[in-house]
């Protein structure tokens, strides 16, 4: 939920400066807009380079920084340690910028420091008492700690400065969903619908709150479509599978858990979904697959390995196939 430096702090910026720096944020900037990040970040390096002091410089470097395409996971981290001390050391230069303690909590709520985040966010709101993104992201720190009062309360100060914005009752949704609020989620997802229309996943969200609620049929109606919206996600199959295989319709499912499978190869959920699916009937395609979610997300492998063992008698294989889609609605 980043929100970035606006042109006008940047106008404001070069018209102070020498004529060559003004030259040289022109240029980042026009690198950002054609997506060469890299190239824009050398530009800023430079900057820094020639003046230490730069507070903006170093905060358009860190956002930069989170945009850049990372290669494993170790890049993306490095990426996320890089942009981290550059929106640091720009506040460390200007405590005055609300929208740099915004991106840094933003960061912070992405890596899941979400304590950190909402000190950051306290920072910005201080500043910039109406300050919308800033309130919504408090509430998205706030809701991952358990805080779902507090939450709520951002949500509808949010609410209050921006109305019209998708953006508010989509994740005030997610937060409803979380505290077991399951028909104001419904509402809120709604809503959301309404000002996004072409946005799929307020739709899907519905989709599992309907499920919840116990209306299966609905739920699936919105699974469709969200799939219609956007052909190549994968999130609607793999709910819809999930549901159709909890109502008996082993085939059907089956099939939407291998569409998934092929839009989001990495994701290993798919794979640990598909092992339950198979479990009664073929234990060594299921094992297949619990091996291959392991690989994909080695943090979780002993729940892998423990439903690889299970697969070797029947008590286990029904153990797992029951756990997984058996009340569905309740879990």
């Amino acid at each position: 939920m980043k929100k970035v430096l606006s042109m006008l702090a940047v106008a404001i910026l070069v018209a102070a400066c020498g004529g060559n720096e003004a030259a040289m944020f022109g240029k980042a900037q026009h690198l950002t807009d054609l997506g060469q990040y890299d190239k824009a970040i050398q530009v800023y390096s430079q900057i820094i380079k020639n003046n230490p002091d730069n507070d903006v410089a170093y905060a358009k470097r860190g956002l930069l920084y989170e945009r850049l395409q990372s290669k494993d996971a170790a890049q993306n981290k490095k990426n996320k340690a890089s942009a981290q001390r550059d929106y640091e050391r720009s506040i460390n230069l200007n405590y005055n910028r609300p929208e740099v303690y915004n991106n840094l909590a933003a960061l912070y709520i992405d890596q899941g420091y979400y304590g950190e985040a909402v000190l950051n966010l306290n920072e910005a709101l201080i500043l910039q008492p109406d300050y919308f993104v800033a309130y919504v992201n408090r509430a998205i720190a706030e809701g991952k700690q358990g805080k779902f009062r507090e939450a709520l309360l951002d949500y509808s100060r949010a609410e209050s400065l921006n109305p019209a914005s998708g953006l508010v009752y989509l994740n005030r949704g997610l937060t409803q969903f979380a505290a077991g609020y399951y028909a104001s989620a419904a509402e809120d997802y709604s809503r959301a619908m309404e000002l996004e229309p072409e946005n799929p996943r307020p739709v899907l969200e519905r989709g599992r709150a309907f499920i919840k609620l116990g209306y299966f049929q609905n739920a699936m109606d919105d699974f469709q479509h969200a799939m219609a919206l956007q052909a190549d996600y994968a999130m609607p199959y793999y709910y819809a599978a999930e549901l159709l295989f909890s109502r008996g319709e082993t085939e059907e499912a089956i099939a939407y858990a291998q569409q998934a499978k092929q839009l989001a190869p990495n994701y290993a959920p798919i794979y640990d979904m598909l092992g339950d699916m198979l479990a009664l009937e073929s234990p060594v395609e299921a094992t297949q697959h619990y091996l291959a979610a392991r690989r994909l997300d080695p943090a979780h492998s002993k729940r892998y390995e423990q439903k690889i063992r299970m697969m070797n008698d029947e008590e286990g294989r029904k153990r797992v196939v029951a756990y997984r889609f058996m009340n569905l609605d309740k879990k």
